[in-house]
């Protein structure tokens, strides 16, 4: 009994010595991967000095001599406080969110690829102005010099979220600042919503399906969807009907007149037979 008392005992402490052990390697490279607000860094990429100070919050405040500077500085400072979010948000507006988590982000990265935010990003970039692209471009400049720094430095994986979540960092480009825009644009208003449902509508009844929602600000210059597909409608190939799962089917009736479903005949057993779709007629009333 006295031995195993003590073969516990020395799993107890072992087990114990090891956990502390693990937090405190744990915290060391946390800690390496936070940055140093108060140190200094050599870069490459600027024209004079510049200084980012600090609030009590940690929010910057830069003072530098010229605007592709003072830029330069901003994505630096960017790359220190969320470049573990940028890197995120870089791969949602690229549609490659399932490289880092897997098959459940595919449908997120289907949805973004068929809109073409990275597309549309590096089209925006062409017609910037010449001062626009230098902010841009000082910008990343910026976020590539911290990056830069993290590797040279062997300061963690410049960020803690990194150990939970490896990634591959790749060097900032002027058209990753506007993909995230339009990525943040698209997901803060419901139009896409709005505009399906026109389409649909339009596509059921081109006549008169998009009037249905139309609102006193709708834009004047919408397209008539129905004329943008060869087929009369869509999923009706040649004018016929195709039958499909979870598919919403839309019916008019003339005014006075109201939809009513139609069940269908009795069998021999005197049972009706379950349907997915009931028959759809105008009645009067």
């Amino acid at each position: 009994m006295l031995t195993l008392f003590r073969w516990l005992l020395r799993l107890t402490i072992a087990l114990i010595v090891l956990a502390v052990l693990s937090a405190v390697l744990i915290w060391y490279f946390a800690v390496r991967s936070l940055p140093d607000y108060t140190a200094s860094y050599p870069v490459t990429g600027i024209t004079a000095p510049v200084e980012i100070v600090r609030s009590t919050e940690n929010v910057p405040h830069i003072f530098g001599e010229t605007d592709a500077d003072v830029f330069f500085a901003l994505g630096l400072a960017h790359a220190q406080d969320r470049l573990f979010q940028m890197t995120l948000l870089r791969r949602a507006a690229q549609g490659r969110l399932a490289e880092v988590h897997g098959p459940r982000a595919l449908p997120a990265d289907d949805l973004v690829r068929r809109l073409g935010l990275q597309r549309a990003a590096q089209a925006s970039l062409e017609v910037q102005d010449d001062d626009t692209r230098a902010a841009l471009q000082a910008y990343a400049d910026g976020v590539n010099q911290w990056i830069r720094i993290v590797n040279d430095g062997a300061m963690g994986r410049g960020a803690p979220e990194f150990f939970l979540f490896p990634d591959v960092i790749t060097f900032w480009q002027p058209a990753d600042s506007l993909s995230i825009l339009k990525l943040l644009a698209a997901a803060s208003t419901d139009s896409a919503g709005d505009e399906i449902l026109r389409a649909r509508l339009a596509l059921a009844w081109p006549e008169g399906g998009m009037q249905i929602v139309d609102r006193a600000d709708t834009p004047a210059s919408l397209p008539t969807y129905a004329g943008l597909f060869p087929a009369p409608a869509l999923g009706r190939p040649n004018g016929g009907w195709t039958r499909r799962r979870n598919t919403i089917r839309l019916a008019f009736c003339a005014p006075g007149r109201r939809l009513a479903a139609t069940p269908s005949a009795p069998n021999r057993s005197g049972r009706r037979r379950a349907r997915r779709f009931w028959p759809m007629t105008c009645m009067q009333g």
